[in-house]
């Protein structure tokens, strides 16, 4: 029966952990409270389908375990940029706020309840942490200021390790003042000393072995795991309670190091974290005891009212005092402050191990976080909202843009909103192009943006538009039906070939862009020699219309061309095909584009072997038209849509050539009784029928879509067609 009911115990929770984070996200509340309210209702005071004290002291192990691995994630994903980068506020809450937040609750709780010293200054620390995966969730739904969204996204990645590392001397140090250790200093730098060291060593050595490749890729993140638990058993066998130390310490080491294969390791770390702290929570709450919360009654009240009301304020007037921050946007970070999962798993890791070691208050420890882990979560956390708005400090409707692919034409496209004030966030999987975007002055990640969440960037909380910008048309249409469901704005794609017409159109998410040109030659990794360029309004001849991609106007950016191009007051970022460096794939060149005044099509025929014929003295002109048209009766060479492809092999000319007729009026084919707007006569020598066909396929391929003709049919003179074809 005990076997039983471990295993149920075990599977439900870790079942209900992932079943409740999911309905977590539906919900778009914290996953915290979820789990809170699903794991006490699911335990002994609940339904009794948990019972986590079946687990026996192996409960204790496997909290320690999971919050090792939990540890380890962090220290592994702490951007040491983030420090660098961090502005002054930034800076001062994560010194004096973490001073002010420990010391003042530590202050409260020896006021309140008495306790020695060390034991308020352990219980103290395990809330100075906040916790991304609360704050995160939380400024995507409420959207405030740009600054504010930075300083509490930056509080909650940077002070989790700061906050750890406080709680874990804390609790070496209260070890060590116990009343069994003739020298608490020594006993304290011992624990310290030996942890970190185990853990340099252990964060170097997977260092060295992942580098070299000594482990298979496909094992990589099981090793991972395994080595980081086997680092918290070494520490902590070596000398008691330092594992958590040395395995965060590890991460860090690790993460610091820029291993080739850190991107997998990360991923797989981050889908096994969300897995543990789902699994932890519900055993945690179902293992919670409902009664010290009552018997503690209205001190312990007023001591998370204190944390909340007194000490946050405190913390945050005091961090900003030289700040530029408003007064309600300071009332705002000082209602902000929601504990997370590391705070619960380090409250219920060193409960469990004082009460093993006989301390009278150990429960406290437990019961007092999770006070303030539920009053912040439930109190702060859903009130955010309608606190933001009473103080004015929510952000319009966002109008940034998210750019997929950092490549030589998406870096542009963003320096072109970058310099209008626009801000842009570029997202790659190509680390150098995320560099180079980086060098210049660009905001990106390097990430795939469809595995993403953008929850975790503080970067792309401004967003609400995409550019799809890579050169493969299928990724850029999945991109735009994912984030679509996840912006609130416009979605945009670059697909300059396709099967989209007017007819299907609504299968395709995101509006299609810039068909016409070809920028895939620049989308391609390390490509230099961009073909755009930046116009001004009234300095010389407008651009055509065909080759704007963005236009500033006003106070406006946006994709595309405007509806008048004359206005004074606009900036355009063109295709310059005369500068693009690009070789026309077809056996045309410029003088062989001609507009016609022709009306019959037979005779539009044998103007353009004229034409030719200048140039080639071989052609007849007569006997070439007889051929063509008797083939045009045997076999229409009409492709629809007002397009005329006549093409022969013959021995009057030694290489392919290529001429297009626009003629100034649609002229009747009388063997369809369909109009033409424009004629491509291909004429080919006998022999290369593979290069005969190939053209014939371009072609096609030309005018295959609406935009494409359009394109065509709205030029205005023969130079702007032959470019229009040249620029597809």
């Amino acid at each position: 029966m005990h076997s039983n009911e471990l295993l149920v115990t075990f599977t439900s929770a870790a079942a209900l952990g992932v079943c409740l984070f999911a309905l977590a996200y539906y919900l778009r509340v914290s996953a915290i409270a979820v789990l809170l309210i699903g794991g006490v209702l699911a335990g002994p005071q609940g339904i009794g389908l948990v019972h986590p004290d079946s687990l026996g002291d192996g409960l204790g192990t496997l909290i320690s375990l999971a919050v090792a691995i939990i540890l380890f994630e962090g220290g592994l994903t702490l951007d040491l940029k983030g420090y660098r980068s961090a502005s002054k506020e930034i800076i001062s809450v994560l010194t004096i706020g973490v001073v002010v937040t420990w010391l003042g609750s530590a202050a409260l709780l020896r006021m309140m309840f008495g306790f020695e010293i060390a034991f308020c200054l352990l219980a103290a620390s395990l809330i100075i942490v906040t916790g991304p995966t609360v704050i995160g969730p939380l400024l995507h739904r409420i959207r405030v200021r740009e600054k504010l969204g930075h300083i509490l996204h930056w509080e909650g990645v940077l002070i989790d390790p700061i906050g750890v590392f406080i709680a874990l001397l804390c609790y070496e140090f209260y070890l060590s003042t116990d009343g069994t250790h003739q020298s608490v200093l020594t006993d304290f730098l011992l624990r310290f000393a030996t942890g970190g060291a185990i853990g340099v060593a252990f964060g170097f050595l997977l260092d060295f072995v992942l580098r070299r490749e000594l482990i298979r890729k496909q094992h990589t993140n099981n090793f991972v795991v395994a080595m980081a638990m086997l680092n918290f058993a070494i520490a902590h066998l070596v000398i008691a309670e330092s594992g958590l130390l040395s395995v965060t310490i590890a991460g860090l080491v690790l993460g610091s190091r820029n291993t080739p294969q850190l991107r997998e390791i990360v991923t797989y770390k981050v889908e096994l974290k969300d897995f543990l702290i789902g699994l932890l929570f519900v055993l945690l709450a179902a293992n919670l005891d409902l009664m010290p919360f009552f018997d503690f009654g209205w001190r312990l009240v007023a001591v998370v009212a204190g944390i909340m009301l007194l000490i946050r304020p405190i913390n945050i007037f005091l961090s900003m005092r030289s700040s530029s921050l408003s007064r309600n946007e300071k009332l705002f970070l000082s209602w902000i402050a929601p504990r997370g999962i590391v705070a619960a798993s380090m409250a219920s890791v060193f409960t469990l191990e004082l009460k093993q070691r006989g301390i009278v208050n150990a429960g406290f420890l437990e019961t007092f976080t999770y006070s303030v882990i539920v009053g912040t979560v439930i109190v702060q956390g859903f009130s955010a909202g309608l606190v933001a708005r009473r103080l004015g400090v929510v952000r319009p409707v966002s109008t940034g843009w998210v750019i997929v692919g950092a490549n030589l034409i998406g870096r542009q496209v963003a320096q072109f909103f970058a310099d209008h004030g626009v801000e842009v966030v570029l997202i790659d999987t190509n680390a150098r192009e995320v560099r180079s975007a980086q060098r210049a002055g660009l905001v990106a990640i390097s990430e795939d943006a469809m595995l993403l969440n953008p929850k975790s960037h503080v970067e792309l909380f401004g967003c609400g538009n995409l550019l799809a910008l890579t050169p493969n048309a299928d990724l850029n249409r999945m991109l735009c039906q994912r984030w679509s469901e996840i912006l609130e704005g416009s979605v945009y794609r670059w697909e300059q070939t396709g099967h989209e017409t007017q007819e299907n159109r609504h299968l395709f998410v995101g509006q299609r862009i810039w068909d016409t040109l070809p920028l895939n030659r620049w989308m391609q990794p390390n490509t230099t020699a961009s073909p755009l360029r930046v116009m001004r309004s009234g300095l010389g001849k407008p651009p055509r219309p065909i080759d704007v991609m963005m236009t500033a106007r006003g106070e406006g950016v946006f994709p595309g061309t405007p509806a008048e191009l004359q206005d004074e007051d606009q900036q355009w970022l063109v295709y310059d095909a005369q500068h693009s460096g690009h070789t026309i794939a077809l056996p045309l060149v410029p003088k062989n584009v001609l507009f016609s005044s022709q009306t019959d099509l037979k005779e539009l025929y044998r103007e353009m072997l004229v034409h030719l014929q200048r140039q080639l003295p071989n052609i007849d002109p007569d006997r070439l038209v007889t051929e063509m048209w008797k083939r045009e009766e045997d076999y229409t060479s009409l492709l629809g849509h007002g397009i005329a492809l006549p093409h022969a092999w013959t021995n009057q000319v030694t290489q392919a050539t290529l001429v297009v007729a626009r003629p100034e009026n649609a002229i009747c084919c009388p063997l369809t009784d369909c109009p033409i707007d424009i004629v491509f006569m291909l004429l080919s020598p006998l022999g290369q029928p593979d290069e005969h066909l190939r053209h014939l396929s371009y072609i096609a391929r030309l005018v295959g879509t609406e935009s494409k003709r359009a394109g065509l049919q709205q030029a205005t003179d023969s130079n702007e067609l032959y470019h229009t074809i040249a620029a597809s």
